[in-house]
């Protein structure tokens, strides 16, 4: 007799079992509690946050339904997936079922999963239902991509935004649920399962499931050692060695790895997160610089695993730039090195030695690496709302400097992109945000020709389809 999943079997069945979303849940409580619904509600967030759970609980609580009754077989509560059925003629068809009276509830709740992956079609003919409901009819749109919906269907819903969870947050329901089920689990492989699982609760359970079953006693070793991953520790040697510029022992670490059975895709994030969590957390080790630069050639190399002839040269071509004196300067070393390399770089162009004045007028010799380090923050939240926005602006070395996020454009193309109102509106609110006061966009167009093999319409479209898919242009 199959089991049931744990996930499913701890999945929240009402507002209050919500762990790590209460800017959400309280929110729709008190607006539950005050009679105050919306005709749509927007969900969005990543995989396995609460998203679906969420809006099955909010179908239940407008309907008056209790925490345990099922739903699955109600003809008043709709729960569709857009990936499979995202087709105009669906949505039409959906829109004469909502368009009837409920059969036995009060509201006929439609509940669109990954709403993003519907056709125009299909979201011209949504939206003419939601601007125009049954007074008995509540949308739940829920999706991972929030930015693929046309802005006349986010205008006419409530929006949530659903967190990550936080590696704590993860731990304590993991302990909950080990303890409830009687899994032998160490601390610290409750610590590894949550930071695989990358702020999902959802996965972190998954794993715990799967490692309950092939191990008496869960250990960090056991988690690394089933989930084809590496130990922190090799993780850190590497980067070590490549901050000390041994090529030779960098690749033989990285043979190595691979030769214990992990995969270079899943070594490559590992080493993503290791890194990022480094920067996030101010670790001085390395440097700010240093950081950043890894976590550029790293993202780099996660485009090139798929037509790679061999799979873990990407993860190798990234390590060995990261050693190189020319692609990472040495930030690790003394604040002197650090104000070294900058000059370095006025000198080198002269036009952009306004950009790298320090903002601190007190004086402080290391806001300089604070601005890199709060600029890097905001480029990777702009990453995970527009990637091709970001691609843009990491290719017109976006950096701040007066209280200016200024990014150098070699084509009007890119430049009006960046400056679109939506985009530039976007920029701006994130970067003041992360730096913590106002950041305003400034585009600069460079009059810099390509090479003359290619004219100069081609060398646009060619740069911007590299700045947008990631992509290099090798000499031939």
């Amino acid at each position: 007799m199959s089991q049931l999943a744990l996930y499913r079997k701890y999945r929240s069945a009402d507002l209050d079992d919500v762990v790590g979303q209460d800017h959400i849940t309280k929110t729709l409580a008190e607006s539950l509690k005050r009679d105050k619904l919306s005709h749509a509600y927007l969900f969005t967030g990543p995989r396995g946050v609460g998203k679906t759970s969420v809006a099955r609980i909010l179908a239940k609580r407008v309907n008056g339904l209790k925490a345990e009754d099922d739903i699955s077989s109600s003809l008043d509560i709709i729960e569709i997936d857009a990936a499979s059925y995202g087709h105009v003629d669906d949505i039409r068809s959906l829109r004469e079922k909502i368009g009837s009276s409920p059969t036995s509830l009060k509201y006929k709740v439609l509940i669109i999963d990954e709403v993003h992956m519907l056709s125009k079609s299909a979201f011209d003919a949504l939206l003419k239902t939601l601007e125009e409901p049954p007074s008995h009819a509540i949308f739940i749109l829920a999706t991972t991509e929030s930015h693929k919906l046309p802005d006349t269907i986010i205008s006419r819903t409530q929006r949530y935004d659903f967190r990550p969870f936080s590696v704590p947050v993860i731990v304590s329901r993991l302990s909950f649920i080990s303890e409830s089920e009687g899994i032998k689990v160490e601390q610290a492989g409750l610590e590894a399962i949550a930071e695989l699982s990358d702020g999902g609760m959802r996965d972190a359970i998954s794993i715990l499931d799967q490692l309950s079953v092939l191990n008496d006693v869960i250990t960090a070793e056991s988690v690394q050692s089933r989930m084809g991953l590496s130990s922190n520790s090799q993780i850190k040697k590497l980067l070590d060695l490549a901050a000390t510029k041994d090529i030779p022992a960098v690749l033989n670490l990285l043979q190595e790895v691979v030769s214990d059975g992990v995969e270079p895709t899943a070594f490559c994030s590992q080493i993503q997160r290791f890194v990022r969590y480094a920067l996030l957390n101010s670790d001085k080790t390395y440097g700010s610089k240093f950081l950043i630069h890894a976590l550029e050639l790293l993202q780099h190399a996660q485009f090139g695993f798929k037509n790679s002839p061999h799979r873990s040269l990407p993860l190798e071509i990234a390590m060995v730039k990261l050693c190189s004196p020319k692609d990472s300067p040495n930030v690790a070393k003394s604040e002197t090195d650090s104000k070294a390399v900058i000059e370095k770089e006025n000198v080198k162009r002269p036009d952009k030695k306004e950009d790298n004045k320090i903002v601190d007028q007190g004086g402080n010799e290391n806001t300089d690496i604070d601005l890199t380090t709060q600029c890097a923050k905001g480029l990777s939240l702009i990453k995970e709302s527009n990637n091709s926005l970001y691609a843009l602006l990491r290719s017109g070395n976006a950096r701040i400097a007066d209280k200016r996020l200024i990014v150098d454009c070699k084509f009007n193309f890119h430049k009006e992109r960046i400056e679109e109102f939506r985009n530039k509106e976007m920029i701006e609110k994130i970067m003041t945000k992360t730096c913590g006061t106002n950041i305003t966009l400034k585009c600069n167009l460079l009059n810099v020709r390509g090479t003359e093999v290619v004219t100069e319409k081609d060398d646009e479209l060619i740069s911007s389809a590299m700045a947008i898919l990631g992509g290099e242009l090798i000499d031939g």
